[in-house]
């Protein structure tokens, strides 16, 4: 890491998950054997890297929060209460982050496949001034289409990038940017797209393992299949 070997992560887990047949927030239902949200902290916990976490969660899952989650409770693991959207939530989580932290990485909760290499690769890439991104080329065929959904024309995929997290920053740019946001009134689907919006140049890191969002039921199954796998890969072999 070439900017601060102190990072700290905020995972950001507050919402509802209403996509999901669920009567619980998906961040909470057993996806290979343990809660979807526990798989990411954990390989976030493990990193090197990072010296601490905070959990940005439902308010109503802090008043009696279910027994895997008060173990996670201890001196560098933070649990706070969401806001009533994706930004109020993360500047919410970055109100927590010690001081001397120097670098945050924000993380969906509902991305459970995230890597600890891709995480090494996005906080190298951090810098003074730079945020950086997980990132991966769009490779699809782009249809640009009208209010009726007839093609309207093809959109060039070149120089086209998906966002996805881990987004690192230095804690003290993206500290500022969201309390800016909330004074203004600014709401962003991401860290990137506001320091888009306030001129804070921010580098894609291009990832390469699975990292899927779980939005929907179907993803759900995708993510189960992928879990096993990989935990399949790292069991020691017997005899």
């Amino acid at each position: 890491m070439n900017f601060s070997a102190k990072s700290w992560a905020v995972i950001v887990a507050a919402g509802a998950g209403k996509r999901l047949d669920s009567e619980e927030p998906k961040q909470f239902i057993s996806v290979a054997g343990r809660p979807l949200l526990l798989w990411s902290v954990e390989t976030f916990q493990e990193h090197p890297a990072i010296a601490g976490l905070t959990l940005v969660l439902p308010a109503a899952t802090l008043v009696r929060p279910p027994d895997w989650l008060r173990t996670l409770e201890a001196p560098n693991v933070i649990l706070t209460a969401g806001g009533a959207t994706r930004t109020d939530s993360v500047r919410l989580g970055l109100d927590t982050v010690p001081a001397e932290i120097g670098t945050v990485a924000v993380h969906d909760g509902a991305r459970p496949l995230i890597s600890a290499q891709a995480i090494s690769r996005v906080l190298d890439a951090v810098t003074a001034e730079r945020g950086a991104i997980a990132a991966r080329r769009v490779t699809d065929s782009l249809k640009q289409v009208d209010a009726t959904g007839r093609v309207t024309c093809s959109v060039s995929r070149e120089n086209l990038w998906r966002a996805e997290t881990p987004q690192a920053f230095p804690r003290r740019i993206i500290v500022d940017l969201h309390r800016r946001a909330h004074e203004e009134g600014v709401q962003a689907s991401d860290c990137a797209t506001l320091c888009e919006e306030y001129g804070v140049e921010v580098a894609v890191v291009e990832v390469f393992g699975p990292n899927p969002k779980v939005t929907r039921t179907e993803d759900l199954d995708l993510v189960e299949v992928l879990l096993r796998r990989r935990s399949a890969a790292v069991q020691p072999a017997e005899g």
